[in-house]
């Protein structure tokens, strides 16, 4: 899966203002109210020449805008905005921060980066900010965890995935169209046509039974009885031959 960089302060703040440049750039056009006065007026303002007014402002303010504001401006001003709030955190957190040392928390780590956050520390670096700020130290081992708990959830996620494409590339011999719907129908699946086929036997079979055994032994005219004399040890076997046959020579249930 395909992991996107995290958005830096200069991109955020060059993306704001490109959206208000952009609202800015927008054309004019008279509100409702003023094309009532103006309709309700004496004299009111020709429409054409209204028109012809708001064409040229708008063109003037399209040209006054690719001119004040163009991407390179609004790239240059994001990144003294970056500048500006680097010194200020500078001057804030003191002339030893930089020096911290191994372990220190810069400010261009991306915490959505599964290495970053395996390498966060679980509590904070500083024993001295851990007595002097303890409710702060405490909202960090907090936020760690949780984000190493969320770092988790997705290598889960992460890994179903996978494990459904793999599972999707194995089904797919098996579709039945172009649209992907469906697999061969003469494969045996829970309700599928093989399985309800099997029941329909299974119920004619039973009924085959029922029949087969409801029937006589057989009497004097039974040609097949006569001539095949039943012994003990074959007696099972022959009198079922013999039911058999008669269901199936049986007029009522198979008419000629």
């Amino acid at each position: 899966m395909a992991s996107t960089s995290a958005p830096t302060i200069p991109s955020l703040k060059q993306s704001f203002l490109t959206t208000q440049t952009t609202l800015l750039a927008q054309p004019l056009a008279p509100s409702r109210s003023w094309q009532a006065a103006n309709d309700a007026s004496d004299e009111p303002l020709p429409e054409r020449a209204v028109d012809d007014a708001l064409f040229a402002l708008n063109h003037s303010i399209q040209q006054h805008c690719h001119r004040l504001y163009a991407p390179q401006a609004n790239r240059n001003i994001a990144e003294q905005i970056n500048k500006t709030y680097t010194e200020d955190a500078q001057r804030r957190l003191g002339p030893g921060f930089d020096d911290a040392g191994e372990g220190a928390l810069g400010r261009e780590m991306d915490l959505t980066d599964h290495d970053t956050i395996e390498a966060l520390p679980e509590t904070w670096i500083s024993e001295k900010d851990i007595n002097d700020y303890p409710m702060e130290a405490k909202l960090y081992a907090d936020a760690v965890r949780r984000l190493s708990e969320l770092d988790e959830q997705r290598k889960q996620l992460r890994d179903q995935v996978a494990r459904l494409n793999r599972l999707k590339s194995v089904v797919q011999p098996l579709q039945t169209g172009e649209s992907g719907a469906g697999i061969q129908e003469n494969l045996l699946t829970r309700n599928g046509p093989v399985e309800k086929e099997l029941e329909r036997m299974r119920f004619l079979l039973a009924r085959v039974g029922g029949r087969v055994n409801a029937l006589p032994d057989g009497g004097g005219s039974d040609a097949a009885s006569q001539a095949v004399p039943v012994t003990s040890s074959d007696s099972l076997g022959l009198a079922r031959k013999r039911r058999i046959d008669q269901f199936l020579a049986d007029a009522k249930v198979f008419p000629s």
